[in-house]
């Protein structure tokens, strides 16, 4: 059989470049994050938790069709496709958030030994990615929690965050399933990993081995 190549936006740091307007923290976006998961808190855990598309796309257009975090963040100014999150950027920035404010369970989390089996979770369904990334990301949460926690204290588009994604190169490239070639950008990585150690500190009997 051949080898699978998934080609998504993932590169590893050496060869990932980014322009700075694509790379610079988006501050209004942050805003409007912060605005929806204070207003819509039931809401952001219902995308979070969805395990199937259809049910990922309903959560996922009840919080973008919502104009009332736009307005307060973007007054009147003309809406831009941009200022909305895809659907699987969105979970990540969520995903962020909740973990940033449960930094004392998220530091609890033990590193797991890297298991030979498929890293399957029901949560893939949800996402809106590739499951060869989603998967890479679980065996991630499992086995290397403490640098994706690093990773998401970090500015995007930041050298720090460069930094912390070079340092999770070495267990990055163990958790590929083989014949699997990751090719992304910084934010897509950033997205799926804390996407998956969010859904780790949720749901951790998902992690136990079987």
């Amino acid at each position: 059989m051949k080898p699978l190549y998934v080609l998504i936006a993932l590169a590893l740091p050496s060869t990932l470049i980014e322009s700075p307007a694509a790379a610079a923290p988006n501050d209004a976006q942050q805003r409007y994050l912060a605005c929806i998961s204070e207003m819509r808190p039931g809401q952001v855990r219902q995308l979070l938790q969805a395990s199937t598309a259809d049910d990922a796309s309903l959560r996922y257009h009840a919080l973008a069709d919502d104009d009332r975090c736009f307005a307060r963040v973007y007054g009147n100014r003309e809406f831009r496709p941009e200022d909305v999150p895809s659907q699987e950027m969105l979970r990540g920035k969520l995903a962020e958030q909740a973990l940033r404010a449960r930094e004392t369970d998220v530091r609890a989390l033990q590193p797991l030994p890297l298991q030979q089996k498929r890293y399957i979770r029901t949560w893939f369904g949800g996402t809106g990615r590739h499951p060869a990334v989603d998967e890479m990301a679980a065996c991630m949460a499992d086995t290397d929690p403490a640098g994706i926690a690093e990773l998401i204290k970090t500015s995007p588009g930041g050298g720090d965050e460069n930094d912390a994604v070079t340092a999770l190169g070495p267990n990055l490239t163990k958790c590929l399933s083989a014949g699997t070639r990751l090719d992304a950008s910084r934010q897509a990585l950033r997205a799926a990993l804390a996407d998956a150690l969010y859904q780790r500190l949720s749901n951790p009997p998902l992690s136990m081995a079987k």
